[in-house]
């Protein structure tokens, strides 16, 4: 007698950390999920957003036009919308991508779940703990006589890391918790259908 269903083998080492990445990115990026979990995955989706828009074309602007190249304002300006023009299609393709992959398998599938998920992790582990370190008063580029890192700049980007490490902890338990009970309504799914 055979078994109604293909159990996979365990996968060990490098591709089994891909595949748990690219099963949870699937889960995460496609799946059921409560108000909690939507809040944690738009927040961080917002800010990124928000910054590719907004934070980057002002650094080029002031990249361009008062730290590296000394360009006029019009063309800081023009520099900018080519950036944002630039960066808003970038937010396209990844939109387009991350829909495409829903549903498929294959390399090419996956590297893009896990390219997502790296995106996760910037924004939750690095961007994130820099726009606070940023708001509590730290600068890379300090004016002649400012402190660029205050203590309390530094406090808001450790807690800013703090709450993004334990984000991605959340989301893998919740990520855990509900793929568990879903194995094991379509395991006792399975069972009534065998026979005797």
């Amino acid at each position: 007698m055979t078994a109604a269903h293909y159990r996979p083998r365990r996968r060990r080492g490098l591709a089994g950390l891909f595949g748990s990445i690219d099963d949870f990115m699937s889960w995460l990026l496609y799946g059921h999920e409560t108000w909690l979990v939507a809040l944690l995955k738009g927040v961080p989706l917002f800010i990124y957003v928000y910054f590719l828009l907004t934070y980057v074309p002002n650094y080029a602007y002031y990249l361009s036009t008062q730290y590296l190249l000394k360009f006029s304002d019009d063309v800081g300006f023009l520099v900018a919308q080519g950036v944002g023009i630039g960066n808003f299609v970038v937010l396209v393709i990844l939109v387009l991508w991350t829909q495409a992959a829903r549903g498929r398998s294959g390399f090419a599938w996956s590297l893009v779940r896990i390219l997502n998920f790296l995106q996760l992790l910037g924004v939750l582990l690095l961007l994130i703990p820099m726009l606070l370190f940023n708001l509590g008063g730290g600068t890379f580029v300090p004016n002649p006589g400012q402190n660029p890192f205050p203590l309390q700049a530094f406090a808001l980007g450790a807690i800013g890391a703090g709450l993004g490490a334990a984000t991605l902890v959340y989301l893998w338990f919740e990520y855990r918790r509900v793929s568990g009970r879903e194995a094991a309504e379509a395991a006792a799914e399975n069972a009534a259908y065998l026979p005797g």
